[in-house]
């Protein structure tokens, strides 16, 4: 009987840690960098440090890796204020709907400022992402997507 309990609650303690660490691994070896997974910060901050990590391969000039090091630093900050205003936004909400009764209007508008923010945030992305790629020839943008396949090929073997 107690080797039955003691083979059950290792399967247990083996499906628990399964289930915790199934997250961990989701993101198949990428860090994220703290942002949303697969979102536009995601996507302007891995190219930015890929340019950034073979510049010399790319043949970039110091002023434009330090173009690209100061468009990373000013779009983080304009991130962080715009996650913050969005944030602050949603408690707004979040303290309207906790009123009774509900101001259904002062919450619309308060959601309506949330996904203005949103769309500001997503624009000002999209804006850097363009700054981020007219900082390179188009046969330096070439050789970039060339490395980059190279280096997802090699990803690709190692795991297999």
């Amino acid at each position: 009987m107690n080797r039955k309990s003691l083979i059950m609650c290792a399967g247990v303690l083996f499906f628990v840690l399964t289930i915790s660490l199934s997250k961990a691994y989701a993101n198949h070896g990428h860090h994220g960098f703290g942002y949303k997974e697969g979102g536009l910060d995601e996507m302007f901050f891995m190219k930015a440090h890929f340019i950034q990590e073979n510049h010399e391969a790319l043949g970039l000039s110091d002023d434009k890796v330090e173009a690209i090091k100061n468009l990373k630093l000013e779009t983080k900050k304009m991130l962080i204020k715009q996650n913050a205003e969005i944030d602050i936004a949603s408690l707004d909400i979040m303290a309207k709907l906790h009123d009774y009764p509900v101001d259904v209007d002062a919450a619309d508008k308060l959601v309506d400022r949330k996904y203005e923010l949103k769309k500001t945030e997503t624009k000002n992305l999209v804006e850097a992402i363009a700054k981020l790629k007219s900082n390179l020839t188009k046969d330096q943008y070439d050789k970039m997507h060339k490395l980059w396949e190279a280096r997802e090929k090699g990803e690709r073997n190692e795991s297999t």
